[in-house]
């Protein structure tokens, strides 16, 4: 069965190439369309239809109508608003607030309006604040305004039993800014929820911001608390879609300090499984063939229960695992060297998402130093033949290379040594989470 797609309607024909145009920068911003008469003539229709395509795009926000002149594509610069500035240090100049100076920064003419109300709260500023039915909060509102067109409306509820009496009453900006003053009373906060809703505005907001039709909003809602999980603070910032890009950066987390290392439990089998098979995806995404195979578990499983191998662990994360042992390969060690008193490294994986942290720099030193403790004189490891760059890793920490070898159906042999108890004190500090058998094991294979 066939479907069939009615023509759309000309009116909406005549809005898409118009805002083609403005798109594609054929329509400049502040230049003037053509005619309603003569977009009729232009479309071989009624002036009531080019009317009715031009009024698409004045509720998009693209047109404006400024009779008797015509219509003009709108100088749309929207602000970068961005959330996560809300704890920084603000200016102490008592002329600008962060938000002025952001504008100031970038060429603009920031002013703003400021009242200060004793208000009954609603029903969601309430609950956020943890307030008792009838608790009274102080509301600061904000109407703020860029190129003197109205932008966005910023109001900060707080409980008025806090702030009675303090500048924040004070209908004036505050130079230090209202976190520092809560700050001062003793109630300083630590972290904030964040909550963003799109939505059409109500009408109260149309009316404060002079909202044209069909412009949604987003209403970004801040909630801080202090240190002991105490609400002090909502702020409800209504941001007109079209005048807004909404900036959220974020960083990547870095690893807290000190780390736990610990042995893994019998049980932690699979989590050291999944380090190594993320680890091996992760080489052979990049051309690598170095441990394109099913993980020994049998091996890996016997390392456990030896106490050979470790878990690192950020909170109750683990995000590294290294094995330690007395086990001189025979393939790649000589009898003597097998003689020597030495530690071997094996299997040392670091979750992709914590790379760049020089953690495995970090257990290398601490596979160093329980070397040292042990009486041994180094610390080993057997290296992928092929894998330069992990080579050049292991020269990078302080390790030398003894030499090559080409072990019949062996890809590892590149071999390396440095002294135990040599440590570079790069990358977080570890710690051994729980006492546990010293890792000198004569577990051979």
């Amino acid at each position: 069965m066939s479907i069939s797609r009615k023509p759309r309607a000309l009116y909406l024909r005549i809005a898409d190439q118009i805002r083609a145009e403005i798109s594609d920068g054929t329509l400049a911003p502040g230049a003037r369309l053509p005619t309603e008469t003569e977009l009729a003539q232009r479309w071989d229709t009624t002036r009531t239809t080019a009317v009715k395509g031009l009024g698409v795009l004045i509720n998009e926000g693209l047109v404006v109508s400024d009779r008797p002149r015509g219509h003009f594509v709108r100088d749309r610069r929207p602000m970068a608003y961005r959330p996560q500035a809300d704890f920084q240090r603000r200016p102490l100049s008592p002329a600008m607030d962060s938000f002025m100076a952001q504008l100031s920064d970038e060429g603009r003419s920031a002013s703003q309006k400021i009242e200060v109300a004793i208000v009954q709260p609603t029903r969601e500023i309430r609950e956020r604040l943890q307030l008792k039915e009838g608790q009274l909060t102080a509301v600061r509102r904000r109407v703020r305004f860029v190129d003197d067109e109205a932008f966005n409306t910023n109001d900060s509820y707080f409980p008025l039993d806090l702030v009675q009496g303090t500048e924040i009453m004070d209908p004036k900006d505050i130079a230090r800014g209202a976190n520092v003053v809560l700050g001062e009373l003793g109630y300083e906060q630590v972290r904030a929820l964040n909550e963003v809703h799109v939505r059409m505005p109500s009408p109260e907001e149309v009316d404060r911001l002079h909202l044209g039709p069909g412009t949604p909003v987003a209403i970004h809602v801040l909630t801080g608390f202090t240190a002991a999980d105490k609400p002090v603070r909502v702020v409800v910032n209504c941001l007109p879609g079209d005048r807004h890009v909404i900036t959220w950066e974020h960083s990547k987390p870095r690893l807290s300090g000190p780390l736990n290392i610990r042995p893994a439990r019998e049980d932690e089998l699979g989590t050291v499984t999944a380090l190594w098979e993320q680890a091996a995806e992760w080489l052979n995404n990049r051309g690598i063939d170095q441990w394109q195979y099913a993980p020994r578990e049998t091996r890996i499983a016997a390392n456990i229960a030896a106490g050979e191998c470790y878990l690192v662990e950020d909170g109750d994360v683990a995000v590294a695992t290294i094995t330690l042992d007395r086990f001189a390969d025979s393939d790649f060690w000589t009898e003597e060297e097998a003689a020597q008193p030495a530690l071997y490294v094996h299997r040392m994986v670091v979750r992709r998402d914590v790379s760049g942290g020089e953690l495995g720099s970090a257990m290398l030193d601490w596979a160093s130093e329980q070397a040292k403790a042990a009486g041994l004189e180094w610390l080993r490891l057997d290296a992928w033949r092929d894998n330069n760059a992990l080579q050049e890793y292991y020269l990078g920490r302080g390790f030398e290379h003894v030499r090559t070898v080409e072990a019949e159906g062996r890809s590892s042999g590149a071999l390396f040594q440095r002294a135990a108890g040599q440590v570079r004190r790069i990358g977080p500090e570890l710690q051994t989470a729980a006492a546990s058998a010293s890792p000198v094991s004569t577990h051979t294979e």
